[in-house]
Protein backbone atom coordinates (compact mmCIF):
# COMPACT_ATOMS: atom_id res chain seq x y z
CA UNK A 1 0.00 0.00 0.00
CA UNK A 2 2.87 2.35 0.11
CA UNK A 3 3.38 2.57 -3.34
CA UNK A 4 0.15 4.10 -3.71
CA UNK A 5 0.14 6.26 -0.26
CA UNK A 6 3.95 7.56 -0.18
CA UNK A 7 3.30 9.93 -3.65
CA UNK A 8 0.17 11.59 -1.79
CA UNK A 9 2.34 11.43 1.48
CA UNK A 10 4.68 13.68 -0.20
CA UNK A 11 2.26 15.75 -1.39
CA UNK A 12 1.27 17.53 1.67
CA UNK A 13 4.49 19.43 1.17
CA UNK A 14 5.32 18.78 5.16
CA UNK A 15 8.66 20.06 6.52
CA UNK A 16 9.53 16.31 7.77
CA UNK A 17 7.94 13.07 7.42
CA UNK A 18 8.24 10.79 10.06
CA UNK A 19 8.55 7.15 9.56
CA UNK A 20 8.36 4.91 12.95
CA UNK A 21 9.14 1.37 11.79
CA UNK A 22 7.55 -1.12 14.83
CA UNK A 23 9.90 -3.98 14.44
CA UNK A 24 9.73 -4.41 10.58
CA UNK A 25 10.96 -7.31 8.95
CA UNK A 26 9.75 -6.43 5.38
CA UNK A 27 10.66 -4.20 2.55
CA UNK A 28 9.06 -1.57 4.23
CA UNK A 29 12.30 0.77 5.46
CA UNK A 30 14.19 0.31 1.48
CA UNK A 31 10.78 1.08 -0.26
CA UNK A 32 10.56 4.01 1.35
CA UNK A 33 13.99 5.12 1.42
CA UNK A 34 13.54 4.36 -2.49
CA UNK A 35 10.81 6.74 -2.79
CA UNK A 36 12.72 9.47 -1.28
CA UNK A 37 15.63 8.81 -3.25
CA UNK A 38 13.70 9.47 -5.97
CA UNK A 39 11.67 12.47 -4.94
CA UNK A 40 14.94 14.26 -3.54
CA UNK A 41 16.25 13.43 -7.60
CA UNK A 42 13.52 15.46 -8.72
CA UNK A 43 14.65 18.59 -6.61
CA UNK A 44 12.39 17.64 -3.72
CA UNK A 45 13.39 18.86 0.19
CA UNK A 46 11.09 17.57 2.66
CA UNK A 47 13.31 15.91 5.56
CA UNK A 48 12.49 12.08 5.77
CA UNK A 49 13.11 11.14 9.47
CA UNK A 50 12.74 6.97 10.17
CA UNK A 51 12.34 5.89 13.65
CA UNK A 52 13.33 2.08 14.27
CA UNK A 53 11.78 0.32 17.02
CA UNK A 54 13.18 -3.15 17.88
CA UNK A 55 11.22 -4.68 20.70
CA UNK A 56 8.04 -4.06 22.26
CA UNK A 57 7.29 -1.19 24.66
CA UNK A 58 6.08 -1.40 28.03
CA UNK A 59 2.99 0.45 27.34
CA UNK A 60 -0.79 -0.46 27.93
CA UNK A 61 -1.44 -0.36 24.31
CA UNK A 62 1.99 -0.74 22.48
CA UNK A 63 0.26 1.90 19.58
CA UNK A 64 0.34 4.31 21.33
CA UNK A 65 4.13 4.56 22.51
CA UNK A 66 4.74 4.68 18.56
CA UNK A 67 2.89 7.69 18.14
CA UNK A 68 3.90 9.27 21.12
CA UNK A 69 7.85 8.52 19.59
CA UNK A 70 7.33 9.79 16.39
CA UNK A 71 5.55 13.51 17.66
CA UNK A 72 8.81 14.10 20.56
CA UNK A 73 10.84 13.69 17.88
CA UNK A 74 8.58 16.12 15.68
CA UNK A 75 10.51 19.28 14.96
CA UNK A 76 7.45 21.40 13.39
CA UNK A 77 5.20 23.17 15.66
CA UNK A 78 2.00 21.58 14.31
CA UNK A 79 1.83 17.63 13.75
CA UNK A 80 -0.12 15.59 11.58
CA UNK A 81 -0.84 11.67 12.77
CA UNK A 82 -1.60 9.19 10.21
CA UNK A 83 -1.28 5.22 9.41
CA UNK A 84 0.69 4.18 6.22
CA UNK A 85 -2.27 2.77 4.37
CA UNK A 86 -4.28 6.51 3.49
CA UNK A 87 -4.07 8.53 0.62
CA UNK A 88 -4.40 11.87 1.43
CA UNK A 89 -6.62 15.02 0.38
CA UNK A 90 -3.54 17.20 0.49
CA UNK A 91 -5.45 19.87 -0.92
CA UNK A 92 -7.54 20.29 2.08
CA UNK A 93 -5.62 19.05 4.39
CA UNK A 94 -2.97 21.83 3.93
CA UNK A 95 -6.31 24.29 3.88
CA UNK A 96 -6.73 23.45 7.45
CA UNK A 97 -3.60 22.39 9.12
CA UNK A 98 -2.87 25.70 10.38
CA UNK A 99 -6.22 25.66 12.60
CA UNK A 100 -4.23 22.97 14.60
CA UNK A 101 -2.29 25.77 16.07
CA UNK A 102 -5.52 26.19 18.42
CA UNK A 103 -6.19 22.88 19.06
CA UNK A 104 -7.22 19.55 17.08
CA UNK A 105 -8.12 19.65 13.54
CA UNK A 106 -9.37 16.05 12.34
CA UNK A 107 -10.12 15.64 8.88
CA UNK A 108 -12.73 12.94 7.51
CA UNK A 109 -11.26 8.95 6.10
CA UNK A 110 -13.45 6.89 3.58
CA UNK A 111 -12.91 3.13 3.10
CA UNK A 112 -11.81 3.03 -0.54
CA UNK A 113 -14.84 2.53 -2.49
CA UNK A 114 -13.22 -0.05 -4.47
CA UNK A 115 -11.52 -2.55 -1.79
CA UNK A 116 -14.78 -1.75 0.72
CA UNK A 117 -17.75 -0.48 -1.23
CA UNK A 118 -20.27 -1.37 2.17
CA UNK A 119 -18.00 0.64 4.36
CA UNK A 120 -17.28 3.07 1.83
CA UNK A 121 -21.30 3.98 1.56
CA UNK A 122 -21.96 3.71 5.71
CA UNK A 123 -19.05 6.59 6.36
CA UNK A 124 -20.85 8.70 3.64
CA UNK A 125 -23.74 8.23 4.62
CA UNK A 126 -23.36 8.93 8.13
CA UNK A 127 -20.72 11.55 7.26
CA UNK A 128 -24.22 13.49 5.65
CA UNK A 129 -26.25 12.60 8.42
CA UNK A 130 -23.29 14.60 11.19
CA UNK A 131 -23.83 17.54 8.85
CA UNK A 132 -27.19 17.40 9.00
CA UNK A 133 -27.89 17.11 12.31
CA UNK A 134 -24.63 18.75 13.47
CA UNK A 135 -23.59 15.80 15.35
CA UNK A 136 -19.87 15.89 16.83
CA UNK A 137 -16.88 13.15 14.72
CA UNK A 138 -13.72 12.48 14.58
CA UNK A 139 -11.68 10.61 12.67
CA UNK A 140 -8.03 9.00 13.39
CA UNK A 141 -6.61 11.25 10.89
CA UNK A 142 -6.07 14.65 12.86
CA UNK A 143 -3.76 17.43 13.44
CA UNK A 144 -2.72 19.14 16.74
CA UNK A 145 0.14 21.59 18.27
CA UNK A 146 2.94 19.91 19.85
CA UNK A 147 3.05 22.64 22.43
CA UNK A 148 -0.75 21.28 23.11
CA UNK A 149 0.42 17.88 23.27
CA UNK A 150 2.54 18.11 25.57
CA UNK A 151 0.88 19.55 28.08
CA UNK A 152 -1.61 16.06 27.96
CA UNK A 153 0.09 13.35 26.63
CA UNK A 154 -0.31 9.17 26.31
CA UNK A 155 0.97 7.87 29.21
CA UNK A 156 2.14 3.85 29.96
CA UNK A 157 -1.24 3.98 31.77
CA UNK A 158 -3.49 4.69 29.05
CA UNK A 159 -6.30 2.61 28.45
CA UNK A 160 -7.85 4.10 24.72
CA UNK A 161 -6.22 3.51 21.72
CA UNK A 162 -4.20 7.09 20.58
CA UNK A 163 -6.76 8.63 18.64
CA UNK A 164 -9.75 8.23 21.20
CA UNK A 165 -7.54 9.29 23.99
CA UNK A 166 -6.29 12.23 22.48
CA UNK A 167 -9.30 13.38 21.70
CA UNK A 168 -10.70 12.86 25.43
CA UNK A 169 -7.55 14.73 26.79
CA UNK A 170 -7.56 17.63 24.28
CA UNK A 171 -11.30 18.07 25.76
CA UNK A 172 -10.29 18.07 29.22
CA UNK A 173 -8.04 20.65 28.51
CA UNK A 174 -10.04 23.02 27.24
CA UNK A 175 -8.57 23.15 23.74
CA UNK A 176 -10.75 23.82 20.75
CA UNK A 177 -11.55 20.75 17.63
CA UNK A 178 -12.63 21.47 14.64
CA UNK A 179 -14.22 17.79 12.14
CA UNK A 180 -13.04 18.53 7.68
CA UNK A 181 -14.59 16.74 6.07
CA UNK A 182 -12.25 15.99 3.30
CA UNK A 183 -11.64 13.17 0.15
CA UNK A 184 -8.35 11.20 2.42
CA UNK A 185 -9.03 7.34 1.28
CA UNK A 186 -8.16 4.16 3.35
CA UNK A 187 -6.84 1.66 1.59
CA UNK A 188 -7.26 -1.07 4.30
CA UNK A 189 -9.62 -4.29 3.65
CA UNK A 190 -12.62 -4.39 5.96
CA UNK A 191 -11.33 -5.89 9.29
CA UNK A 192 -14.33 -8.20 9.31
CA UNK A 193 -12.78 -10.28 5.88
CA UNK A 194 -9.32 -9.82 7.08
CA UNK A 195 -9.66 -11.60 10.38
CA UNK A 196 -8.44 -9.28 12.61
CA UNK A 197 -11.24 -9.98 15.08
CA UNK A 198 -9.15 -8.63 17.73
CA UNK A 199 -8.81 -5.10 16.59
CA UNK A 200 -12.61 -4.94 16.65
CA UNK A 201 -13.18 -5.91 19.76
CA UNK A 202 -10.91 -3.21 20.71
CA UNK A 203 -13.49 -0.66 19.44
CA UNK A 204 -16.01 -2.51 21.55
CA UNK A 205 -14.35 -2.31 24.89
CA UNK A 206 -12.80 1.49 24.48
CA UNK A 207 -16.72 2.39 23.25
CA UNK A 208 -17.64 1.20 26.66
CA UNK A 209 -15.16 2.61 28.59
CA UNK A 210 -15.92 5.91 27.08
CA UNK A 211 -19.35 5.87 28.12
CA UNK A 212 -20.95 5.22 24.98
CA UNK A 213 -24.47 3.60 25.19
CA UNK A 214 -25.79 0.09 24.16
CA UNK A 215 -27.94 1.45 21.57
CA UNK A 216 -25.33 3.24 20.17
CA UNK A 217 -22.98 0.13 20.05
CA UNK A 218 -25.89 -2.34 18.78
CA UNK A 219 -26.35 0.29 15.79
CA UNK A 220 -22.58 0.35 14.59
CA UNK A 221 -22.65 -2.88 14.68
CA UNK A 222 -25.39 -4.25 12.92
CA UNK A 223 -24.76 -0.80 10.07
CA UNK A 224 -20.91 -1.68 9.65
CA UNK A 225 -21.83 -5.85 10.02
CA UNK A 226 -19.36 -6.12 12.40
CA UNK A 227 -20.47 -8.35 15.58
CA UNK A 228 -17.39 -8.29 17.07
CA UNK A 229 -17.68 -4.41 18.29
CA UNK A 230 -20.64 -5.18 20.16
CA UNK A 231 -19.03 -8.31 21.80
CA UNK A 232 -16.58 -6.43 22.15
CA UNK A 233 -18.72 -4.23 24.61
CA UNK A 234 -20.59 -6.65 26.05
CA UNK A 235 -17.10 -8.12 27.10
CA UNK A 236 -15.62 -4.97 28.85
CA UNK A 237 -19.23 -4.40 30.59
CA UNK A 238 -19.30 -7.59 32.16
CA UNK A 239 -15.69 -7.08 33.44
CA UNK A 240 -15.89 -3.86 35.02
CA UNK A 241 -19.84 -4.33 36.26
CA UNK A 242 -18.89 -7.77 37.99
CA UNK A 243 -15.03 -8.42 38.10
CA UNK A 244 -14.15 -5.16 39.03
CA UNK A 245 -16.68 -4.77 41.78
Amino acid sequence: MLVYSLPSTYRLGAKEVIFVLDRCTDDTEHIIRKFWQKCYSNGGNIDLVLLNVKRKSNWRIHLNFLYDLGIRKAKSKIVLLSQADIIYDSTKIRENIQKASYGMVSFSVTEHPHIAPWNHFVTVTLQKLGVVFGLERFSGLFAFSKEHYLTCPLTAEDQLNFDTQLLMNFKVKGYPYIYVISKNLNMRPALIFRGESEKLLKVGADRYKMGKPFWNVLLLSIIRLTPEILLGYMQTKFYYTNVMV
